[in-house]
């Protein structure tokens, strides 16, 4: 068997397991989306997603993978975890659905929820509290914390975990969540707002941030996108070129910064210097504070493709 038909046996059997399943109603695992029309669209229009690809397949496979893990290391360090026996509990009003990957036993013998997550070293190093979560740049990181309510709520219980796998060195770390009753109430509100707008037929609102619907499955239904702005295509290659020089020369500016920064440091309190080639001058200028007066400052974002 030559190599080429080996890879493509193990993609072909990626491929087959990418399949869509029907979403009748809102669950634990996505109800923390900031989109409330993304989540409308999942449950009306849900054969309508586009179907992901072998790579994003594989990622699914991993987690499963990291999950057991995690299961196993927690046990081996001498913890005392359940799993779910049954497929998943319902919260009744509004109905959410859910399955917590664990649930741990602490000192007082009562068992805890736990979600598991497997993580880029990077993001692993990042998150060490729940407001990590909530801070971060990324959608769907922000929407994790929600998943863990929904678990709390459900069990009554006043704190949850996260166990964060390093998938690059498959370190862990456990984070404490204390349960949030007031962000709970935020999470259940916007499910019963989704289920209003399933019963009248009625869109909810879409969005405002761009970058949910950069990779959205649905986002070719949805009829936000006649509110957003068309993208210009540039093929002179000007800016491509101006971007790359200005990458090239950032680590000069940033040196030259430096050495201006040495030069005033080493002059110091003194108002002349003679070197074997220069002379150096200290001046103070004084500069009048002043309030800036309100204008609009244009600014460009700018991502490699």
């Amino acid at each position: 068997m030559e190599i080429q038909e080996m890879n493509n046996k193990i993609k072909e059997n990626k491929q087959s397991k990418i399949k869509l399943y029907p979403c009748n109603n809102l669950r634990a695992s996505n109800v923390g989306h900031p989109c409330e029309r993304y989540l409308y669209l999942s449950i009306k229009n849900w054969e309508d997603k586009r179907l992901y690809n072998e790579t994003t397949q594989c990622i699914f496979d991993l987690g499963n993978k990291i999950e057991e893990y995690v299961i196993q290391t927690l046990k081996d360090a001498g913890f005392e975890v359940i799993t779910p026996t049954v497929r998943a509990w319902k919260v009744e009003k509004p109905l959410i659905t859910g399955r917590e990957d664990l649930r741990i036993k602490l000192e007082d013998g009562q068992f805890y929820p736990v979600e598991v997550k497997g993580l880029s070293p990077q993001e692993w190093e990042k998150l060490n509290s729940v407001q990590d979560f909530l801070n971060s740049k990324r959608y769907y990181v922000r929407a994790y914390p929600a998943q863990l309510y929904i678990y709390m709520y459900q069990f009554g219980k006043e704190k949850g975990y996260f166990a964060l796998c390093n998938k690059l060195t498959g370190e862990i770390k456990l984070i404490e969540v204390p349960f949030d009753y007031e962000y709970a109430e935020k999470i259940l509100q916007k499910a019963e707002r989704i289920y209003k707008c399933l019963e009248k037929n009625e869109l909810p609102p879409s969005c405002d941030d761009i970058s949910v619907c950069e990779y959205c499955d649905l986002a070719h239904i949805c009829t936000a996108n006649i509110k957003r702005t068309e993208t210009d295509i540039d093929t002179t290659g000007e800016l491509d070129e101006l971007i790359d020089k200005k990458q090239e020369l950032a680590p000069a500016y940033r040196e030259y910064s430096e050495i201006n920064d040495k030069i005033k440091k080493t002059v110091g309190e003194r108002e002349k210097v003679l070197s074997n080639k220069y002379l150096f001058e200290r001046k103070v200028i004084h500069k009048e504070g002043y309030t800036v007066s309100p204008r609009d400052e244009v600014r460009i974002n700018v991502k490699r493709l």
